[in-house]
């Protein structure tokens, strides 16, 4: 494989790979975030260039020390020949099997091939499907803009673009790290110190935002991470059912838009209340599905 470190280089995949989303959707927000400061420190590899059939993005070796931790240790993948997959991953040089680490993806067919990886390695796998949504304006994003998302403007715009009505007691605000525990707690994939210390690294480097109720503690969120995902949404059970988080998550995506960032979110099967709340956003279902491999070394059992 091929590391990528030239920014033309990276352009030129970035605009590839928008012929190809949705199922290229976590290596294009990935690749979008490297561009602009790269606070994951993450790399980019092919398997040739400029004629690449597969993309992986992956934390830099320095960032990989905890050999527990599949929060940090995440690969993500995208291909255009499957058939070719299983030799690139069985490749220790490329993914390090010896951690706990997550693989994840948005191609329908990856399953197939990471099993035949895997029946090859001593490791457990925990797979999980759920739905991909995405809104139909995300693949215009195919140019990076300098001048847009700079650390000052940030927080700035979000506020502008926030709140333009509020609701009795509730007043908008952005999440920031003191807000991590109240987030790791009520997160059903986190609740240990390993997602905790993410949540932290997410909520220093990605935008977040809240409603803070009457005591001033958020009662409805939405975080994004290094992928450009909106993941770890939240709303405290007697806050439900009151059009919050609708409005928040309405907020966010004008926010995105108006930024030209790239994003998207996925909804558990069986969560009815989820899939009704992205597509009053505006969000659509797609085909290819979110898919995401969580797998443990025996030796770590």
């Amino acid at each position: 494989m091929i590391k990528l470190h030239e920014a033309k280089m990276l352009h030129i995949l970035y605009q590839s790979l928008t012929k190809s989303i949705p199922e290229a959707l976590k290596v294009f927000g990935s690749i979008f975030h490297i561009h602009h400061g790269n606070p994951f420190n993450l790399e980019v590899l092919v398997d040739s260039w400029p004629d690449y059939q597969t993309v992986i993005t992956r934390p830099q070796k320095q960032e990989m020390i905890d050999d527990k931790d599949y929060y940090t240790n995440t690969y993500h993948i995208f291909s255009k020949d499957l058939q070719k997959l299983p030799e690139i991953l069985g490749s220790d040089h490329v993914i390090n099997w010896r951690q706990s680490l997550t693989i994840q993806g948005c191609q329908n067919g990856l399953n197939e091939k990471i099993r035949e990886v895997v029946a090859l390695k001593s490791v457990h796998v925990d797979y999980s499907k759920r739905f991909l949504y995405m809104k139909d304006d995300v693949p215009k994003y195919h140019t990076f803009n300098p001048s847009k998302l700079s650390t000052s403007r940030k927080v700035k715009n979000l506020e502008n673009v926030m709140f333009r009505g509020t609701n009795d007691n509730l007043r908008p605000s952005l999440l920031d790290v003191s807000h991590a525990k109240l987030v790791n707690d009520n997160w059903k994939f986190g609740r240990n110190e390993r997602s905790l210390r993410y949540i932290k690294r997410c909520l220093q480097s990605f935008p977040g935002c809240c409603l803070l109720g009457p005591e001033g503690s958020p009662v409805s969120w939405f975080i994004m991470e290094q992928t450009g995902e909106l993941r770890m949404s939240y709303t405290l059970p007697e806050y439900r059912e009151k059009n919050i988080a609708k409005w928040i998550l309405a907020t966010f995506v004008q926010y995105f838009q108006e930024n030209d960032m790239p994003f998207y979110c996925h909804v558990e099967e069986m969560n009815e209340q989820g899939h009704k709340l992205v597509k009053s956003a505006g969000f659509r279902v797609v085909d290819c599905s979110w898919h995401e491999w969580k797998c443990v070394p025996a030796e770590q059992l």
